[in-house]
């Protein structure tokens, strides 16, 4: 009864050991921690037990979340990546494991009529020479290992980055279009207006009263762009389980001007992660190849001791392989034929390098051209535009509805700007994680929008003149 009591607490004990996480320990990831550290200076989360959900740093969803925060809780609960990280548990493992020698072997021939006991100790001597062949082609590993899941913590850096400005832009969709559902709303009402007063036929005031419902489809797509974008953000950060509602920091950002081209492709194809990798996927097979060559070689170190007149006669002998029909050729065309395809792939990697930093450069330059261009020429258009507009308005010398109109041009360029701004965002995360580093800092603004004209809620408003 005594002995089943301590089992059942042993029980207990293996069982509930996830609180202390004594079972999820096994995997050192402070390499890899270390790694995006450096790079984009924040670490990973430690060890946690499966499908617990970590806030660090006080972060709360309660409260207003910068995109800084929802990389921390990216780093620290996205599921994927913490599935990914015990690659590198089963590569430490990998690497003790080519540490060790093997057991020493002994045989032992009990004595009977007329033949004396004997016993004999056998060892591969091999192993001494084969094992630090092992450790290295090990170590290499561990090292690919450690640098291609610090490319997976890089890209999901770049993924939560580019799912808040997703959100961040339905967001401001959202508010844009319910301004448009105000400013259509009013152009099919004086359109109402103009045809019981016989100044338009039913084509103009339907076509009118078609804008205002497109306006009021568009706000209702974009509450659920809203949803849409928040749920991958959440899945991203690890915390989908959590349905307070998200609070985003949608103010505008200004970004500095694109980096030299060159510099940046010269350092991301010498210390992107990736690429690291690649070459040491490529030492491994060196190393792998190596062994190949001589790892087919088997020689014991024999120690013979038999039963005799003086009592215990011990004799040395040995015994290795004969290279006569089989040197492992097969084995020695594999490595072969695996280190040439780690060279390519290598190549293959930096070509890719190089293709992204480019690519994710020209969208950065093309979004910061077009807003340049929508600051400094479009946005001056509509507001002397708006101005005119409603200075005419107002003496009685243009209809209410060009006004309306022209608020529209207005509404156009804010969903444009909104749309640049989300384009911006996701360039510049692209752009970090093809280069393989945070870039300068960016400066957070004030939202800048151009406010509306001050024009009259409803036609029966408008000047003398003008009303029917």
């Amino acid at each position: 009864m005594l002995a089943a009591s301590w089992l059942a607490a042993l029980a207990i004990l293996l069982l509930g050991g996830c609180a202390s996480h004594g079972n999820y320990t096994l995997t050192d990831r402070s390499p890899v921690s270390h790694q995006i550290a450096c790079r984009f200076g924040e670490p990973l989360g430690p060890p946690t037990c499966p499908r617990e959900l970590v806030y660090p740093n006080g972060i709360t969803l309660a409260d207003e979340l910068t995109e800084e925060e929802a990389v921390i809780l990216a780093l620290w609960n996205n599921a994927a990546l913490l599935e990914l990280l015990t690659d590198l548990g089963v590569a430490q493992g990998d690497l003790v494991q080519a540490g060790l020698l093997p057991n020493p072997e002994v045989v032992y021939f009990f004595p009977v009529s007329d033949k004396p006991y004997k016993y004999a100790l056998d060892f591969p001597v091999e192993a001494l020479w084969l094992r630090p062949i092992r450790v290295a082609a090990a170590e290499r590993e561990v090292e690919r290992v450690t640098q291609r899941l610090t490319q997976a913590g890089i890209d999901l850096i770049r993924d939560t980055r580019q799912a808040y400005a997703d959100a961040a832009l339905a967001h401001g969709r959202r508010s844009v279009s319910i301004d448009a559902v105000k400013i259509r709303g009013r152009i099919a009402s004086l359109a109402k207006a103009r045809l019981d007063a016989g100044d338009i036929n039913p084509q103009e005031k339907a076509t009118a009263q078609i804008d205002a419902h497109r306006a009021e489809q568009d706000f209702s797509r974009t509450e659920y762009d809203i949803g849409i974008a928040e749920e991958r953000l959440r899945n991203l950060m690890g915390v989908s389980a959590d349905r307070t509602p998200l609070r985003l920091q949608t103010a505008s950002r200004l970004y500095p001007p694109a980096p030299d081209i060159d510099v940046l492709v010269s350092e991301a194809t010498e210390s992107r992660p990736d690429a690291l990798a690649a070459a040491q996927f490529s030492a491994s097979a060196a190393e792998r190849l190596r062994l190949a060559r001589i790892g087919w070689v088997r020689f014991l170190g024999i120690l013979d001791a038999t039963s005799g007149v003086n009592g215990h006669e011990f004799g040395p002998a040995f015994r290795t392989t004969l290279p006569i029909f089989n040197w492992n050729q097969g084995g020695i065309s594999r490595a072969g034929a695996e280190l040439e395809r780690a060279e390519r792939q290598r190549q293959t990697v930096n070509n890719q390098i190089i293709m992204d930093v480019h690519q994710s450069h020209l969208r950065y330059s093309q979004a910061q051209a077009e807003l340049e261009i929508l600051n400094q020429r479009v946005r001056p258009e509509v507001e002397t535009a708006i101005r005119r507009t409603e200075l005419a308005y107002r003496e009685g010398n243009i209809p209410y509805v060009v006004v309306l109109q022209t608020t529209q041009q207005l509404l156009d360029s804010r969903f444009r700007e909104v749309q640049l701004q989300a384009d911006l965002r996701r360039a510049w995360s692209d752009l970090e994680r093809s280069v393989g580093r945070h870039l300068d800092e960016v400066q957070t603004l004030e939202p800048e929008l151009i406010p509306p004209p001050n024009i009259p809620a409803q036609p029966q408003d408008a000047p003398a003149s003008q009303q029917k």
